[in-house]
């Protein structure tokens, strides 16, 4: 089950969407939406300026003045946003476990460490969004390392997820992880869509073989799924998993993220990467 959700609101237009994914996905099991606001404080700010090159080359009272007048900003829209979503959504403002059908909770914190990543490890799912200013390494830091699931919202607001389930779906640890992890999700939806796609031009059933045996394995979860494959596609392999997402009307897409560690960086695969850079749907992803 999951019963609670991590919003990371960064004070970006993107807030909208990822308070919606989250309400979307927190209706699944009736989750506590925890709200996060994470900023870095000026004073931290200015000292790594000043660290980071010679005094004679920065003002440093006026970069504090305007970087404190950009972090009120961003504050006042990330909190903004989330009173709108409490209205909206008829979020009941909640710290502990109530009769309210969905509740949330806000908070902010002042750090230079990665706030999102630590709290992401004591809740059910963490959403985020793909296009943040600064998330990039944020995304892939919590994707790799909380050991949590995240759902990546989409570029724009979903009012339902989970309806409609498409897997990715390649025979690998991986891809079983999140499927685990997702199974709240493909138990109470609708339509489940296996999507597979080879590349054995030979026409090897390998990989049809292997999604046809999750989808029997799953019937044992009351999961009825369908199978859909791409052969050899003109596309990458990450394009023809979108384009048959889109063709069966998916409203969120399932998959393991693959990808290893190089001395301080993340490394992902291609279709990973891919996904984590443009996807039109939400995303529901665990490394």
């Amino acid at each position: 089950m999951m019963k609670t959700v991590l919003a990371s609101l960064t004070g970006y237009n993107s807030d909208r969407t990822v308070l919606d994914a989250a309400v979307a996905v927190a209706r699944i099991d009736g989750a506590h939406i925890q709200c996060l606001h994470t900023r870095i404080g000026v004073t931290q700010a200015t000292a790594l300026t000043a660290c980071a090159a010679p005094a004679h080359h920065f003002d440093l009272h006026k970069l504090s003045q305007q970087f404190a007048e950009e972090q009120a900003e961003r504050l006042g829209h990330a909190k903004a946003a989330f009173e709108d979503a409490c209205e909206r959504h008829s979020l009941a403002a909640k710290n502990a476990p109530s009769d309210a059908a969905l509740s949330a909770t806000w908070r902010q914190v002042e750090t230079l460490s990665n706030e999102t990543l630590h709290e992401a490890r004591y809740h059910d799912v963490v959403v985020m969004a793909r296009d943040e200013e600064l998330s990039r390494e944020r995304i892939e830091s919590v994707l790799m390392q909380s050991g949590r699931p995240l759902l990546l919202a989409p570029p724009k607001p979903v009012a339902v997820i989970g309806r409609k389930v498409a897997i990715a779906w390649k025979a690998g640890v991986e891809s079983a992880r999140a499927i685990t992890a997702a199974s709240a999700i493909l138990s109470r939806a609708e339509q489940v869509f296996i999507l597979a796609v080879s590349e054995d031009k030979a026409g090897d059933d390998t990989d049809k073989l292997s999604a046809e045996y999750l989808a029997k394995q799953l019937t044992w979860h009351g999961v009825t799924a369908q199978v859909r494959m791409d052969y050899s596609p003109s596309t990458s392999t990450c394009t023809a998993l979108k384009e048959m997402a889109y063709d069966s009307d998916a409203d969120l897409l399932i998959m393991g993220a693959y990808g290893h560690s190089r001395v301080r960086e993340l490394v992902f695969g291609g279709v990973t990467r891919d996904i984590l850079s443009d996807c039109a749907i939400p995303v529901f992803l665990l490394g």
